[in-house]
């Protein structure tokens, strides 16, 4: 089994590379997926629980605790939500067949399956200027740039309730890949080749 997983700055085209990827390789793909069998799993709603994904609103919660995933009535809903997500991952893994998957953390949920990570990032304009392309509405360039930053800020505090491995840092992660001014098509055979090296070496 081969799996990738995508961690990304949000903004940067780390969904569209997965998905791309995905495909240049011939494995199966997992995003939204996942959110919407987790809202299912958890008898909540879909666009609650992405808002509560998104703010990593778990402040409360010190990181030793957060490491056992087990939660009780007094626990909030964010850490119940993430402990619920890690039980979808290892299902998703134990299936088997190889697989793309999108942030979650799950380079860190299924590290026993020593997956190939990657990060996407990209300065800021980059972020605001492709958000603005494909989102509808009427946000302001500096109104998207502090969306940008919030929904950033809670995927770093999602991470550390699991882990000190810190988001973004070089040292977390095979590849991290700068998608400023470039078209995502058009780095994707590049990454590709790249992954199947590195994943034949995990084979071996």
């Amino acid at each position: 089994m081969k799996i990738i997983t995508v961690s990304r700055e949000f903004g940067s085209g780390g969904r569209e590379l997965g998905k791309r990827l995905a495909d240049a390789l011939g494995m199966q793909y997992y995003d939204r997926e996942i959110l919407t069998a987790l809202a299912e799993q958890t008898a909540m709603d879909e666009a609650y629980v992405s808002k509560k994904m998104e703010q990593g609103n778990m402040q409360h919660f010190p990181i030793t605790f957060a490491r056992t995933f087990s939660y009780g009535g007094g626990e909030n809903n964010t850490t119940k939500l993430l402990a619920e997500q890690q039980k979808l991952l290892k299902k998703i893994a134990e299936k088997g067949g190889d697989f793309v998957i999108i942030g979650r953390n799950a380079d860190i949920a299924l590290g026993e399956y020593h997956p190939l990570n990657l990060f996407v990032y990209a300065d800021m304009e980059s972020k605001v200027n492709r958000c603005m392309a494909r989102e509808e509405g009427n946000l302001t360039a500096a109104e998207m740039a502090k969306r940008i930053k919030q929904v950033d800020k809670g995927r770093k505090k999602s991470r550390e309730l699991m882990t000190e491995r810190a988001w973004g840092a070089k040292e977390t992660y095979h590849l991290c890949i700068n998608t400023s001014d470039v078209t995502i098509k058009e780095i994707v055979p590049a990454i590709a080749e790249y992954a199947k090296i590195m994943l034949g070496r995990n084979a071996e």
